[in-house]
């Protein structure tokens, strides 16, 4: 009896086309084909600035062996519009970059490759990775499948269009105030940010990087699971919420449902960081100091809106804020000692697409998101939107795969 599932290709699992491809039952090339077909169907979607359609139908036909049988045999993948790839160019989303190709691949690209994905195009994302809309002056608005509409979250808001509209089945994309876990939210996916340098950034362009995490992107977390295996930094836990202590930083109904499997739940405030803004913003603009002196005009005028801020920050300022990063950093450990933090990744309506991504925005979408790159804590937001966050990878993993699991009404994948 087959196993092959009865739904279109662009539905399938990771597990499920990699098996499928492994078994024979389909070929890595009929997988990338109708893939392909899908993105040009969903072009509307703007998912992506560089689609491979060559390359990619190329890499399925001579798929080697060791691609052929390994966990991510023949599965359509779509890094982020910031990682190198050998060969395909990669813009960052930006003006400068627009005709880049790099001569090598960054390193957790290359792994998902070596066991078996194949690259269907590189992702739409806000401009040099700033911004929670993936509003791009140059390349387009990404747009929602799930709410058409509205926004599909940033930065890495290509990575969550493309896997929610079945143009992909695995992304990789960066986080370093919520462009995991927002887009992740916003299109109804899965995104993991974990504990900082738990991946490597190797190949990928910075934004600042004592606050850059790297993370895997699916349609659930069980396959974000996968790639975190893949790429060897953690081995999949046992799914748990029975007996951990959940603080609850935002009202949710999740908070109910874990304490009815067993959590013990409490109410938890997270310490305002609001202070901390300058170090993001200065930072953030002290990355493109020799863009900003020989190439200013290139930026759009949100950006350049967006590095004056990072620009006019004082000495004093940017000072202080380090000095008060150690006590908050401290204040939290002290605070808040839960197993998990839980609380909406989005905790206002979602904005429509059209809205101008202001100031004021960012400051709506992103309560809780920015604590925890400057934590370097893992937090993550499972297909529901609701963000799990603490301070040990293993933890957070096995209570968002506890917690997908009552989603789906069925166990997780063993």
């Amino acid at each position: 009896m087959s196993t092959v599932p009865d739904a279109p290709l662009h539905d399938w699992s990771c597990f499920e086309i990699a098996a499928a491809v492994r078994d024979g039952d389909v070929s890595a090339e009929e997988v990338t084909a109708h893939h392909l077909a899908r993105i040009e169907q969903r072009a509307d979607l703007n998912a992506f600035i560089t689609v491979c359609a060559d390359q990619a139908m190329a890499d399925a036909r001579s798929l080697p062996e060791h691609r052929r049988t390994g966990p991510l045999a023949g599965v359509p993948f779509a890094p982020k519009d910031i990682f190198d790839t050998a060969g395909i160019r990669t813009t960052i989303g930006s003006a400068h970059f627009r005709d880049r190709v790099p001569q090598s691949t960054a390193l957790p690209v290359q792994r998902l490759v070596d066991a078996g994905a194949i690259i269907v195009g590189k992702t739409n994302l806000s401009e040099f990775a700033w911004g929670v809309t993936t509003q791009n002056a140059h390349y387009g608005f990404a747009q929602n499948p799930r709410h058409p509409g509205r926004i599909a979250g940033g930065s890495s808001g290509g990575a969550g269009s493309a896997l929610a509209g079945g143009l992909a089945a695995l992304a990789l994309g960066t986080d370093t105030g919520g462009s995991i876990r927002i887009p992740a939210a916003a299109c109804g996916i899965s995104g993991y940010k974990g504990s900082w340098g738990l991946i490597s950034d190797d190949g990928c362009y910075p934004m600042i990087p004592e606050m850059d995490h790297v993370g895997p992107m699916a349609r659930s977390m069980e396959e974000c699971v996968l790639a975190l295996e893949i790429l060897g930094v953690l081995e999949r836990p046992t799914p748990r919420l029975a007996g951990l202590r959940v603080g609850v930083l935002h009202s949710t109904p999740a908070a109910a449902a874990m304490a009815a499997l067993g959590a013990h739940v409490e109410e938890a405030e997270l310490p305002d960081y609001s202070h901390l803004f300058p170090i993001f913003a200065a930072q953030a603009a002290d990355t493109h100091r020799e863009l900003i002196a020989e190439r200013w005009d290139e930026y759009s005028p949100d950006l350049q809106a967006k590095l004056t801020l990072g620009l006019n920050i004082t000495a004093h300022a940017y000072l202080q804020a380090e000095r008060d990063l150690e006590g908050y950093r401290a204040l939290c450990e002290l605070e808040l000692s839960h197993d998990i933090l839980i609380n909406p990744t989005i905790p206002c309506p979602l904005p429509p697409v059209d809205e101008p991504e202001t100031f004021e925005l960012r400051l709506q979408m992103t309560p809780y998101t920015r604590a925890f790159n400057h934590l370097g804590w893992p937090s993550c937001t499972t297909r529901d939107g609701l963000m799990i966050s603490g301070r040990d990878d293993t933890t957070v993993l096995a209570a968002a795969l506890a917690w997908e699991a009552t989603l789906t009404g069925r166990p997780v994948t063993a």
